[in-house]
């Protein structure tokens, strides 16, 4: 036998590597399992978070407020025991349910009809366990001693088996008189006589889950933060791993709608421990709680611990909970790696903004390499919603970079159209930015860098009217209240991350316009040093100033004069809570919204009074074509002037798509001031197409009269006929008017001459010191077939809704129409003395006024007022009271002493002293073609423009000029996709003979992205249109 000796030298080598490749594979294994504890650090609640708010609490009362208040809202929870925290959590077997009967309301026949079951019950986890309180008569649900059953029923888990249940606690014992059986529940739900269920243990179950358990974890979690006490974080941790035990077996989908298990997923049917949508929120509170209490799990011993120890003795459960570590592992790989898998599975889904954030939340508390790189790459990644072949559900990418390309206009606006739920993308996409700002790890990730992220703070400012409420466009707002939509808090971080003036100034209008309470962030580092900048920036630029301004992407122009203030919306009438209300007008006046939207229907699902009336085209201020409501497939219509002048304001817009059948649907408006606080406003909408037209008009609450018609009150009946009753469903059926929701008809079958409407608000405003309550008259002029005043209702479960409003409906038969109208809003006194339509011609005969309409406006102040508004912008048009003009738009004002001023827009006004001479310096319009532009993504968006009438035009009076280019080549043939290429000129950046650059600054030529690839509004070679204003005074 031979023998080999080893060198001592080679022994430690191998020994070394030995041990080397032990801890290699130990370090390996224990990175990579799905068994092993990752994070040590909190990478949202950071260091210097947390120092923030140490600094923040010691040097601010409203920030030691704060943490008093957490103290408090905390407190409720730390009375509780572990053994009671522990316990609150149930697992897969006891169902889940939003509400217990929707359709039918109370068992013994309270209130009948679809109603909001969380404010109709309620349930009290501590003080009335298991029951749930029928707020309409006090009685309590289930009937049965549901506590002694469910407890009877937990198996050697701590969860709850119905196999092993005790039956005996089946029995009425709450209402003995009403039957044995009467109001039990097993937690499958009671069912009555007739069939119905009601599912009272279902929803107890998940109202705990949804408002008791996040309110608990979100409350622990602040007070823990804000004190540093541990006490808090220690019953945080309780509930959080009962949670992770018991999570990876949830699936709300057994729990199927049509078996009366309501939960909130969208229709996909998919969930966890809730409705996919309502999964978001629990995800999100248990994984910013986990990462709060971070700093808790590094401590070897503590009591929560002894507590979690002798649970894992008792039952059979996933770990031995021994150590810190083995929590961190429970919760680790029983609920953050659940995550993305539920989340592809469309089990934690929502809408935009939703899983997205719950995935980065994932992966920054996970904070492992390449794990979390990918799951953030995933959240941002090309996907959506799809269904599986063969059943099921799945989410194939989080879109974000999708979304901020295709989805959110140049404007910073969602694709949804009402501002309501378009501010929640802003507020999600804020979330999604904060949480990923918080993780150097993926640099790339950086959202706040994204220009159209920054694009999305400046929206929903321009929407505010008269500096306190904000149009109430599609499924947003209500008559009854204010709103403004844009938040305080997200302009607030705008400023903290861009720095730049208008958000602080912004925020200060926000916050009352005051510099007190500004914030409230306790997290924000070096709070005094950026408070002091704030205050600098209000103190020498003031609060926010609002100014007309035309939205050409989102689809929204503001006009804005001193007191009176007018909207028109041309945007999305057939997306998701969009209303079929292209080209709807409102006006403010004197602080009130005298023409209000309906706002936020009574149901937002798909109800026939929703679809008929509330979402229809007939109940809001635009034209209804050929007796139905708009088709719902507009994205933006195509804007053709805008001009924000001294002496008119005015929008002019095309909804091309609005109507199939009809060839032109187009709206000028244009707000003509009288003095530096007062205007009225002209109104023309030119409808082509062989089907009836209507306008439809409505002023705000109050009284309504009228004048130079002759109403006959229709004794019966709607607006849709004699025969046809109020919301006929009949009708409703076979026709889309929704004629049938308007009521006490009356009608003039023969209007001859102008004619007018006049509202007179119910509600008293303070003006000039005085209370008054404001009027609104609308005078018609022009040719109708009839002319009537009804009523409309508005929704009635909005608080402060006005029971209803009158309506103005003007009829034409069909062809080319043109609906004109003067808007006069008023205080007190009238401003105008005298309306009259004029007379025009073109070479000596007379034009229709579809081509060409003029109105003479004579003021009080004895001022009197020429408009025109013509199609064809080359003729020659002479009026009767002896002026001509030539283009599209004219102002002619002569005052009282005789001075004269002549305004036009893409047109002149011409000298008529025998000849024909145009009495202009500049252009009517300057023409060209579009040279280049800005490719990719960029905070500096460039035009480059050759010009080919440019002459010696100065080329700084471009800024602020708007540049409509001819895009019709590269626009989608579907409607829903087509967008304008209308851009508003920020700054000249250089000239060079007829070529000149302009820059539109943070506004995007891109249209969609995909992978990639771009696609443009634009494209190089295509036409331009630069209509200017002249003005001229004699």
């Amino acid at each position: 036998m031979t023998t080999y000796r080893i060198d001592w030298k080679w022994k430690l080598i191998i020994v070394s590597f030995i041990i080397a490749a032990l801890y290699f594979c130990i370090d390996f294994v224990f990175m990579n399992s799905p068994h092993a504890a990752g994070q040590s650090r909190s990478n949202y609640y950071t260091a210097e978070k947390r120092q923030a708010v140490q600094d923040n609490v010691k040097m601010y009362k409203w920030a030691r407020d704060e943490r008093d208040a957490s103290i408090r809202r905390a407190q409720k929870y730390i009375d509780l025991s572990y053994e009671e925290l522990w316990s609150m959590i149930t697992t897969q077997a006891l169902p889940r349910s939003y509400d217990v009967n929707e359709e039918m309301g109370s068992v013994i026949g309270g209130q009948k009809g679809p109603r909001d079951d969380r404010s109709s019950y309620e349930i009290d986890p501590v003080a009335k366990p298991w029951k749930v309180k029928d707020k309409s008569n006090g009685m309590m649900f289930p009937t049965n001693d549901f506590a002694s059953y469910y407890r009877s029923g937990l198996d050697d888990k701590g969860g709850f088996d119905p196999k092993r249940a005790d039956r005996k606690y089946l029995v009425n014992t709450l209402y003995p008189d009403k039957g044995t059986a009467f109001g039990v529940d097993d937690g499958s739900g009671y069912v009555d006589g007739k069939g119905n269920k009601y599912t009272f243990i279902a929803f107890y179950n998940h109202w705990v889950w949804s408002q008791w358990l996040t309110d608990a974890l979100r409350s622990l979690r602040e007070a823990y933060l804000y004190t540093g006490n541990e006490k808090y974080a220690y019953s945080g941790l309780i509930l959080l791993d009962r949670v992770a035990d018991v999570y990876p077996d949830m699936d709300v989908s057994v729990y199927r709608w049509e078996d009366g298990f309501k939960n909130a997923h969208g229709g996909t049917g998919q969930g966890k421990v809730l409705g996919s949508i309502a999964e978001v929120t629990l995800t999100e509170q248990l994984l910013l709680s986990y990462d709060a209490f971070l700093p808790v799990l590094q401590k070897k011993t503590a009591p929560y611990l002894s507590f979690l120890q002798k649970k894992a003795a008792r039952y059979s459960l996933p770990s031995s909970k021994g150590t810190a570590d083995s929590i961190k592992q429970n919760f680790e790989n029983r609920i953050i790696r659940q995550i993305v898998p539920a989340v592809k599975k469309a089990q934690i889904s929502g809408n935009f903004g939703s899983h997205q954030n719950v995935i980065a939340l994932a992966a920054i508390t996970l904070d492992q390499l390449p794990e979390s790189a990918e799951w953030i790459q995933f959240a941002l990644q090309s996907g959506q919603l799809e269904r599986v072949a063969g059943g099921g559900w799945r989410i194939s990418g989080g879109g974000v970079y999708d979304v901020l390309a295709n989805r959110i206009d140049r404007d910073g606006y969602g694709d949804e159209a009402s501002p309501e739920y378009n501010v929640t993308w802003l507020e999600r996409m804020n979330s999604l930015a904060d949480i990923l700002d918080s993780y150097e790890r993926v640099p790339s990730a950086d959202l706040y860098k994204h220009p159209k992220v920054k694009k999305m703070f400046y929206a929903f400012l321009d929407l505010v009217m008269q500096g306190k409420d904000t149009p109430n466009i599609g499924d947003s707002g209500s008559i009854g209240k204010d709103n403004i939509w844009a938040k305080r808090d997200l302009v607030w971080r705008a400023f903290v991350k861009y720095r730049d003036p208008l958000f602080a100034q912004a925020a200060f209008l926000l916050n009352g316009n005051r510099t007190e309470g500004i914030t409230n962030d306790l997290f924000q580092p070096k709070m005094e040093a950026l408070l002091a900048q704030f205050r600098k920036v209000v103190q020498s630029q003031g609060s926010y100033k609002f100014n007309s301004i035309n939205l050409t992407g989102y689809g929204y122009t503001a006009l804005r004069h001193g007191d009176i203030e007018a909207w028109l919306y041309y945007g999305r009438n057939g997306t998701s809570h969009a209303h079929r209300d292209a080209l709807n007008i409102g006006l403010y006046g004197f602080g009130l919204d005298m023409a209000p939207d309906l706002g936020y229907v009574t149901f937002a699902d798909d109800n026939i009074l929703r679809r008929r009336w509330e979402s229809n085209t007939i109940s809001h201020n635009t034209v209804v074509f050929n007796k139905e409501g708009q088709q719902p497939n507009s994205w933006v219509g195509i804007p053709r002037h805008y001009d924000d002048g001294k002496y008119a304001k005015l929008i002019d817009v095309e909804a091309p798509y609005a109507y199939e059948g009809a060839d032109v649907y187009r709206r000028t408006f244009a707000l003509i001031p009288i003095d530096d606080r007062l205007a009225y406003a002209v109104d023309f909408f030119r409808v082509k197409g062989a089907g009836e037209q209507v306008s439809s008009f409505h002023g705000m609450e109050g009284t309504v009269e009228t004048g130079g018609l002759k109403l006959v009150e229709q004794k019966s009946g709607t607006y849709a006929g004699e025969q046809i009753p109020l919301a006929d469903p009949a009708y409703s059926e076979q026709s889309k008017s929704g004629y049938n929701y308007l009521y006490n008809v009356r009608k003039d079958k023969d209007p001859i001459g102008q004619f007018y409407a006049e509202w007179k608000s119910a509600k008293s405003v303070s003006y000039n010191r005085v209370q008054v309550k404001p009027n609104l008259r609308v005078t018609m002029l022009g040719s109708y077939t009839d002319a009537a005043v009804a009523q409309g209702d508005p929704p009635q479960n909005k608080p402060g809704n006005p029971r209803r409003l009158d309506y103005l409906l003007t009829r034409r038969p069909g062809g080319e129409s043109l609906f004109t109208s003067i808007l006069e809003p008023f205080a007190k006194e009238r401003t105008i003395k005298t309306i009259r339509r004029l007379s025009v011609t073109h070479e000596g005969a007379a034009v229709p006024e579809w081509e060409a309409m003029a109105i003479e406006v004579a003021l009080q102040n004895g001022r009197k007022d020429t408009i025109i508004c013509s199609l064809e912008s080359n003729r020659e048009y002479q009026l009767e009271n002896g002026l001509s003009f030539k283009g599209f738009f004219g102002l002619t004002s002569m005052s009282s002493k005789g001075a004269k001023v002549q305004y036009a827009h893409d047109g002149t006004w011409l000298q008529n002293d025998g000849g024909k001479q145009e009495s202009k310096s500049e252009a009517e319009r300057l023409v060209g073609k579009v040279a280049g532009f800005t490719t990719g993504w960029s905070l500096d968006n460039r035009l480059e423009l050759k010009f080919e009438n440019l002459a010696s035009f100065d080329v700084k009076k471009l800024v602020g000029a708007t540049v409509y280019v001819d895009n019709h080549s590269v626009t989608s043939s579907n409607s829903a996709a087509v967008r304008n290429a209308a851009y508003t000129i920020k700054s000249v950046i250089k000239q060079e003979g007829s070529h000149v650059v302009v820059s539109l600054g943070n506004t995007t030529f891109i249209q969609q992205q995909i992978g990639d690839r771009f696609i443009y509004d634009i494209q190089a070679g295509q036409s331009f249109v630069i209509p200017l204003s002249q003005v001229r005074q004699f």
